[in-house]
């Protein structure tokens, strides 16, 4: 029989479970990324050798079968902690019981008010009293960062959280967010995202990330009034731990001239999912010719880390494919 639990425990507010409280003092949205990347993967995995994670079987395209079968393709050193309805229960796992899910279509804020007790609410406060490393879920995207901002909090001067997600480019992979999380953003916001790009860079070994704005244009007068404001406030920054090369053309990306690449949730989700539809073209034309890794490395399938709050998040596209679970996984691991 599989052990169940029967939901998480309430969140405590406890200053020791994230010691990040001398960083808001110094604004330094790197060093505050970065220790917190440092201690959920690295710490907790030192004290007993296993990355724990949570997977939200529930509110995605795929049926949570398929999700656990898959998950049985995981190392010995990542144990996967399924939550789900109980009838989906497997005697391979050690499943965590959540008796309601959010589905695609609910309002975000109204159903994290009415369904406390969701698979993705359950996840989310199973990661604040670290009973799990990370979370991994692609279910509604308004729910997962809202419920993060509510039950993780956000990391000290971030008022709003971005997704990351990596893409290819002739060079190096570079980080693109915001790519779904934020629709309508302001230039602050843009310029924060900045920061959690250049931190995630710093975590990868990159002293001096180059950071790009996507635009219309190169021009600093391109583009709306809050992308133009952007530029000022980037362009002006005294010693930012990147460095700004100014707007990026949609066309210029893939020539990876930049490691990070800032811009809107809107924007960036049309350009993410835009970039994996010609990728998939290109896949069906010429997939008889690329070896499996080279198709992997083209088309990864490892979701978007939810970067700004007080723990990792990692969101799949609710279309992906059962792998991009097991990817999603293995991309926090070894990292």
């Amino acid at each position: 029989m599989p052990r169940k639990i029967h939901g998480a425990r309430t969140m405590r507010k406890n200053p020791k479970t994230y010691p990040l409280a001398p960083i808001a003092a110094n604004r330094v949205y790197h060093t505050a990324f970065a220790l917190l990347a440092a201690t959920i993967a690295d710490a907790l995995f030192k004290v007993r050798n296993k990355f724990r994670i949570g997977i939200d079987l529930m509110g995605g395209d795929n049926p949570p079968e398929a999700i656990l079968n898959s998950l049985k393709n995981l190392p010995s050193h990542v144990v996967a902690i399924p939550i789900g309805l109980e009838q989906f229960a497997s005697a391979d796992f050690e499943y965590c019981i959540a008796p309601e899910f959010i589905s695609m279509d609910e309002s975000p804020l109204i159903a994290l008010r009415k369904k406390r007790k969701s698979s993705l609410s359950t996840g989310l406060r199973m990661l604040a009293n670290r009973e799990i490393d990370a979370f991994i879920s692609s279910g509604n995207t308004g729910a997962l960062v809202s419920a993060s901002k509510m039950i993780l909090g956000t990391l000290p001067s971030i008022q709003r959280p971005a997704l990351l997600a990596q893409i290819p480019t002739k060079k190096n992979p570079i980080a693109v967010l915001d790519v779904g999380a934020n629709v309508q953003t302001r230039a602050s916001h843009l310029v924060q995202f900045a920061h959690l790009g250049a931190a995630f860079c710093h975590k990868k070994g990159i002293v001096q990330p180059r950071v790009g704005l996507l635009n219309i244009g190169s021009e600093p007068i391109k583009g709306t009034s809050e992308l133009r404001l952007a530029y000022q406030k980037l362009a002006t920054l005294p010693n930012p731990p990147f460095t700004f090369v100014g707007n990026i053309e949609g066309k210029t990306v893939f020539d990876g001239h930049i490691d990070v690449l800032v811009t809107d949730g809107f924007t960036g989700n049309i350009f993410l999912k835009t970039a994996e539809g010609a990728v998939g073209l290109a896949l069906s034309q010429f997939q008889a010719q690329l070896s499996k890794q080279q198709m992997k490395a083209l088309h990864p399938q490892t979701g978007a880390i939810l970067s700004g709050v007080k723990g990792l998040v990692i969101k799949c596209h609710g279309y992906a494919p059962p792998e991009a679970f097991v990817n999603a996984a293995l991309s926090i691991t070894e990292t």
